[in-house]
């Protein structure tokens, strides 16, 4: 076990190397404690994800109602987090990120996002703890506590199966 800051870890720039593009993740909100999960398409950037959605969505609600929230590629890599909604696409202060989703999502944001909608918004969901995995390393990381514990990984996770055929 390696103890280190979050600085000098490396977390970040393997979020990025992960996320940093089109990313299907899962995204888990909870209502009076009843939890719920879904599929969405985010990018991390600026040490955040990145959603763009409705303020119609169920998960959008709950995220209004508590910030709170899991984002999880579905295996092993998860992050506790915060999020926020940010407001419409076209605010003078959503402009600039406004560019980057058009760079990440450059094949479909047009075509899937109507911004004359007064609903359409886009989600800050940002980590303060997490877990992520990258050559047989696991980081354990707290953002608020700056921590990061490095484990070598033994289990199957980053073992690569041959095929048997």
């Amino acid at each position: 076990m390696n103890k280190k800051h979050i600085t000098e870890s490396g977390v970040f720039d393997i979020l990025k190397e992960r996320y940093a593009n089109d990313s299907i993740l899962v995204i888990a909100t909870a209502k009076d404690n009843v939890p719920s999960m879904r599929c969405v398409d985010t990018f991390y950037y600026d040490d955040s994800f990145w959603i763009v959605s409705s303020l119609h969505a169920n998960y959008v609600k709950e995220i209004q109602g508590n910030k709170h929230v899991m984002i999880s590629d579905a295996g092993h890599n998860r992050f506790w987090c915060n999020a926020e909604v940010i407001g419409h696409p076209l605010e003078e202060n959503n402009l600039s990120i406004r560019e980057v989703y058009m760079n990440v999502f450059h094949h479909w944001y047009k075509e899937v996002n109507d911004e004359s909608l007064d609903s359409t918004c886009f989600i800050k969901v940002t980590p303060y703890k997490g877990y992520i995995h990258k050559d047989k390393l696991g980081y354990k990381f707290d953002i608020t506590e700056d921590r990061v514990i490095v484990e070598g990984i033994t289990h199957h996770i980053d073992v690569k199966l041959e095929p048997f055929w």
